[in-house]
């Protein structure tokens, strides 16, 4: 992205977020209505992809109200944007390899301040295709019942569900076993969540299962008055942290939803199970589908 092209883009993106008119836009920069609106949906696609937008999925269409009703997010992810690194024909990863998930543990392991914890944030995101919101707000007792054995089969709650609605919920990949059980071990030594109870291997149930590094809840904040829509910055930031590692630009958690899709596909699940499972429209599955298979080099998570 060159830097006229991101200087004009940007005093676009930031009118156009604080609700003004595209017509009102074109008149103040000298050119026709479509190249405002061209130039902002580029930019606000890069941003989605390359950066994040909080609450936004990669690949949705940045429309003018859509700006508008996350100008904040929009305009925080623009801040951490480096136009250099992205090129002119950027196209962001529709799967990882096997290799690729591996270098990127490894990354985690050599970088992150809570390596256990972002190891099994990671791989419960590409396992169960989950979004972050959803991930932040799950339970002790949403992952194992009271004898303390894992769920192979649970529920994510409608309660927490983006689509506000019951879905399944799959943890019956080894390795996201694996690395959430030694994270629990980890939070069990240093007595973070423990219950005065008996059961679910000495945590509160309802204790979340993911903390922030310090050992609480991570916070859901609603970032208006206008919606029920709940954020939580700081699981946004950790994903954002982890995807850097890998040193892929636009690595983002379409990709995770890609590849729950293709796991639950070889596992000989139909599309409609699968849309139920991410949340999504039985055409929004054969994209991802369609999508991941132009790649088919996804890990079996």
């Amino acid at each position: 992205m060159d830097a006229e092209f991101f200087v004009s883009a940007t005093a676009m993106l930031r009118a156009a977020a604080a609700g003004i008119h595209y017509h009102h836009i074109a008149a103040a920069h000298g050119v026709t209505k479509s190249t405002v609106s061209n130039r902002v949906r580029r930019l606000a696609l890069a941003l989605q992809q390359v950066v994040g937008v909080l609450e936004i999925d990669e690949d949705t269409s940045p429309s003018a109200s859509l700006l508008r009703n996350h100008q904040e997010a929009y305009l925080e992810a623009l801040e951490h944007f480096r136009p250099g690194a992205v090129p002119a024909h950027f196209e962001p990863p529709q799967t990882l390899t096997s290799a690729q998930v591996e270098r990127l543990l490894t990354k985690i392991r050599q970088h992150s301040h809570a390596p256990l914890r972002d190891k099994a944030l990671l791989l419960a995101l590409l396992s169960t295709g989950a979004k972050p919101l959803e991930i932040a707000q799950l339970t002790v007792q949403d992952y194992m019942d009271a004898a303390g054995q894992v769920r192979t089969h649970s529920i994510l709650r409608a309660v927490i569900a983006t689509n506000h609605a019951d879905r399944p919920l799959q943890f019956n990949c080894p390795d996201t076993v694996a690395a959430i059980d030694a994270y629990l071990a980890e939070r069990s030594a240093k007595q973070l969540s423990a219950s005065t109870g008996q059961g679910f291997r000495g945590f509160d149930p309802a204790s979340r299962l993911f903390l922030s590094r310090d050992g609480h809840p991570m916070k859901i904040t609603h970032p208006d008055n206008r919606s029920r829509r709940t954020v939580c910055k700081e699981m946004h930031e950790i994903y954002r942290r982890i995807f850097n590692h890998a040193g892929l630009t636009g690595l983002n958690t379409a990709c995770a939803r890609r590849m729950a899709a293709s796991r639950m596909l070889a596992q000989g699940a139909a599309p409609q199970d699968i849309g139920h499972a991410l949340g999504v429209k039985s055409a929004a599955v054969h994209q991802l589908l369609k999508t991941a298979n132009a790649t088919r080099h996804a890990p079996s998570l």
